[in-house]
């Protein structure tokens, strides 16, 4: 995809191996996985859900301003926006909980469980993903230091139990079961994380005193540095491209954001809502016939959309 090339030309530069994790046991020979590898899977992973949280907003997530912008966090030179905050935190997370699962599922070489752990479900160690990550990585300054501790509770607090059952009765009833704890699925971490970006706070850096300033930030709380563009022009070097043009929906039956779109997206931008009347052709009435084919008529039928001009 055009992104990952993107992201691999600043990345592929640094790339390195994962370190052999002596506190897990081999469980077969397998070459090593790359951080390059494990990099790219999880901004794969990292991007699909943020513009799909992101679709019915201003901001929708571009792919060429999601890797500049994870770029530009690592820096830890320029201030960080909320979106900024955002894209560097679900990126983190991503990795992290790509590295966490697949060093349970004997993927990297050096992580797994023991034999004897055999028909039983691999415990999950978020923790120790997370020492890797920050060996690879680093830990930011400032409020990149803040944010990434507040994604690695949210990533230690995000497992849950799965069991399996070891002896059953004759009749079919379970005698005596194992529990490991297990991520949840990357779903819920990654509406932990929206929720996050809406509750996000804003550092008062007229403040001298930084002590008082982070005695006032709670620990589960992520921060930004400066206000967000309004994101309804486009941006000079297209990392967005506006809200002119946009589509947006009047169905009552979505989500807030949804339902919301052409009040965010045309009218608090300026712009008019255009409504068209679009021919859309779709396959109907489908039976099977001979041969077990597929057969199916077509149906036209008008469909009201809505876009911003």
């Amino acid at each position: 995809m055009f992104f990952i090339h993107i992201f691999l030309s600043f990345a592929s530069s640094s790339a390195a191996i994962v370190e052999p994790m002596n506190y897990y046991q081999y469980t077969q020979f397998q070459a090593p996985l790359s951080w390059e590898a494990i990099t790219s899977t999880s901004l794969e992973q990292a991007l699909s859900h943020c513009q799909e949280n992101f679709k019915w907003q201003r901001w929708n997530c571009p792919s060429t301003d999601f890797v500049k912008r994870r770029k530009n966090a690592g820096t830890g030179v320029i201030p960080l926006d909320r979106e900024d905050v955002y894209v560097a935190a679900i990126s983190m997370a991503a990795i992290v909980y790509t590295l966490t699962k697949d060093c349970a599922n004997g993927v990297i070489a050096g992580c797994g469980c023991t034999k004897n752990a055999l028909n039983v479900p691999c415990a999950h160690e978020p923790a120790k993903a997370l020492e890797q990550y920050e060996k690879r990585f680093g830990l930011g300054v400032g409020a990149a230091a803040h944010n990434q501790r507040v994604v690695g509770a949210l990533l230690k607090q995000s497992l849950e139990e799965e069991c399996r059952c070891k002896k059953s009765s004759p009749q079919g009833k379970c005698l005596e079961e194992q529990c490991v704890s297990v991520m949840k699925p990357f779903e819920y971490v990654a509406q932990d994380l929206l929720q996050m970006y809406d509750d996000a706070i804003q550092l008062d850096t007229t403040i001298s005193n930084l002590k008082i300033m982070w005695q006032n930030i709670p620990l589960d709380s992520l921060v930004y540095m400066q206000d967000s563009p309004n994101y309804c022009e486009p941006e000079a070097s297209g990392r967005w491209s506006g809200t002119r043009g946009r589509r947006c929906t009047k169905d009552n039956s979505g989500s807030a954001e949804e339902r919301l779109s052409c009040q965010q997206l045309c009218r608090v931008c300026g712009y008019r809502v255009r409504t068209q009347h679009v021919r859309m052709e779709r396959r109907c009435n489908c039976k099977l016939v001979w041969g077990f084919r597929l057969q199916c008529d077509v149906c036209v039928q008008l469909e009201r959309q809505y876009s911003c001009y």
